[in-house]
């Protein structure tokens, strides 16, 4: 939520009316390094010239620049999440990347099952309609065999066969 500006402007120091007894001297000469009473404090002038004067306790300088805004809750936490985000990342990346090879290989062994499944259905529904075409005829086989191989994590070898038979009799 944004903060509203003030509109008045605070004075930086307050010069108070002082009684003779409680008088402080002031010198036309550079400032001297400590106070010459309690409760007064060097303060510079609008003209740039320092002096010592009475100023208020609690009364704080007008702030020149906007006012910060917290940092909100969920710009914190996703912060904070960033890291194990990335690195969840990171660690899931070079994981697939052992991964690989044998994913590949077991991609290539589900396309080649893929294939012969296909064949022997292509197969299987020829010969399953052709005797009643023809009138008869003697029993057919039909094989498809596919061989996928590939590459483990640790450099072994793997293998996949898949072998589809149709009989017709």
């Amino acid at each position: 939520m944004n903060r509203p500006v003030r509109a008045d402007v605070q004075p930086v120091y307050t010069i108070t009316q002082h009684r003779a007894a409680e008088a402080v001297p002031v010198s036309q000469g550079p400032a001297a390094d400590a106070p010459p009473t309690a409760g007064v404090e060097l303060v510079t002038l609008p003209g740039g010239e320092q002096r010592w004067a009475y100023v208020q306790p609690g009364l704080l300088p007008a702030s020149v620049g906007p006012a910060r805004q917290p940092v909100p809750a969920w710009a914190k936490t996703a912060a904070l999440l960033m890291w194990s985000a990335a690195g969840s990342a990171a660690l899931a990346g070079w994981g697939l990347s052992l991964a690989g090879p044998w994913l590949e290989a077991l991609a290539w062994a589900l396309v080649a099952f893929a294939a012969a499944v296909s064949v022997v259905a292509f197969v299987v529904r020829g010969l399953a309609s052709g005797p009643r075409r023809r009138g008869g005829g003697a029993g057919n086989r039909a094989e498809a065999t596919a061989t996928a191989t590939g590459r483990t994590i640790l450099g072994g070898k793997v293998t996949a066969t898949a072998t589809a038979i149709a009989r017709s009799e």
